[in-house]
């Protein structure tokens, strides 16, 4: 199984290595922790994912493109898993995955990579079981894991007690080597605690539960990590947040410390319950679960980041998610939307002017791309000006391929290194 772990890079296994031996022994205060000022958009994800029963316990492919989740149905007794595709209009309806569901509760699944693997909780049979208090048997949920072979999920195998006791072990979320899980014990959802297990040498390590400033004496489930690996996010109802289970987050600093836990402020926690912050492939954005009222259901929201609030602030942006047509400086309909938001923000400030920098990738000829990235960013300029906005506010230049920033060729670089640059001309 080691091969079927390691799902990020060896940079972001060390981080996260880090965050172990910190985070297990360290013990830091959670007091004095302000709200993190996000600004951008919150709303129900587009498409036909959310129904009137819910949508929990989310995780996100590495290509950003299919969302596991699961749901309880009207025509089932148990909850399932599910999952649902990206499509140009949004999010598909799900579609039950009935090669890993049981007879029982399926619940909280984690996606390894682009669907290589998976990890997720389940009270079927096999799980262990103990005795209650009455003196009747009960049954442990446990995490299990399964592999997709030839676009078939393989057998599901439970992990072992390293990882699963006769307590419920739920929320999975693996980076790199490292397992982050929720825990509590059987029917006391309110003592749930953050554990973290490494695997190593072949086999899983005893699972150690998280010091502060993840755990405290309340609940905390439900841990997801940032995609840069410096941010360690995860949902308590600690006191003073803005309702029941609010998300918070814990940077991770260069020199090995962290900060106290930061609740993400009242654009993305509500009076109600939030959990499962998941970060889209490009950090920007993110996708959450939400329960706005006690006794409703779950549904998935989708955090929109204000791009044009990062560029006041920064003074100069990169984006990868303005796309043209294939070797073309025709700007794709998708990349529409982005665009009229900067029409907005240049309108609410007139003293703005800008430089417009296309690049490309390290394909093809450099004079052809270096002339490519001329006239993409000058189309660039045409819309913002057909849209109302004065051209003596903007300069644009190409680097073509002269400039990447990563030099290397593969679909992933490629899609980092094609950008288009703002920057704020003084």
């Amino acid at each position: 199984m080691a091969s079927d772990t390691h799902t990020q890079s060896s940079p972001f296994s060390k981080t996260v290595s880090i965050l172990f031996c910190y985070f297990v022994f360290a013990g830091f205060s959670v007091s004095g922790a302000e709200d993190s000022p996000m600004k951008g958009k919150v709303a129900p994800i587009k498409g036909e994912i959310n129904t009137s029963l819910n949508e929990f316990g989310i995780s996100l492919s590495e290509d950003g493109n299919t969302l596991y989740y699961y749901s309880k149905r009207k025509n089932s007794n148990y909850s399932d898993l599910y999952k649902s595709v990206k499509t140009k209009d949004g999010w598909a309806a799900g579609e039950e995955i009935s090669e890993l569901n049981s007879q029982f509760d399926d619940q909280s699944p984690f996606v390894i990579e682009n669907e290589k693997a998976i990890i997720f909780s389940s009270n079927r049979d096999g799980s262990i079981e103990f005795k209650l208090g009455n003196g009747k048997i009960g049954v442990s949920r446990d995490l299990y894991f399964a592999t997709l072979k030839d676009g078939s999920w393989d057998k599901v195998t439970r992990l072992p007690q390293e990882v699963n006791t006769p307590a419920i072990e739920e929320n999975p979320f693996l980076a790199g080597s490292y397992l982050f899980f929720t825990r509590y014990p059987f029917g006391k959802v309110a003592e749930s605690d953050i554990y973290i297990s490494e695997y190593k040498n072949g086999s899983w390590k005893k699972a150690i539960r998280m010091e502060s400033p993840v755990n405290t004496e309340y609940a905390e489930i439900a841990a997801t990590l940032s995609r840069d690996s410096k941010y360690l996010y995860f949902s308590s109802n600690r006191p003073g947040g803005y309702g029941g289970l609010d998300i918070y987050k814990v940077e991770i600093k260069e020199d090995g410390t962290f900060s106290a836990a930061v609740n993400l402020g009242p654009l993305i926690n509500s009076p109600g319950d939030e959990a499962f912050y998941t970060e889209t492939p490009d950090g920007k954005n993110a996708y959450f679960c939400r329960l706005v009222k006690e006794g409703g259901n779950y549904d998935i929201y989708e955090f929109s980041a204000s791009e044009w609030e990062e560029l006041k602030k920064n003074k100069k942006i990169s984006l990868e998610s303005i796309h043209f047509r294939t070797g073309s400086f025709e700007i794709e309909e998708k990349s529409f939307e982005i665009l009229d938001r900067l029409v907005s923000f240049l309108n609410e400030n007139p003293s703005i002017k800008l430089k417009i920098t296309g690049h490309t990738d390290l394909h093809g000829d450099p004079s052809d791309n270096l002339e490519l990235s001329r006239n993409r960013a000058a189309a660039v300029k045409d819309y913002l000006v057909k849209k109302g906005i004065s051209s003596g506010r903007f300069t644009t230049d190409g680097k073509g391929s002269k400039e990447p920033i990563y030099p290397e060729k593969s679909p992933e670089m490629d899609r980092k290194n094609r950008r288009t640059e703002f920057q704020i001309l003084e």
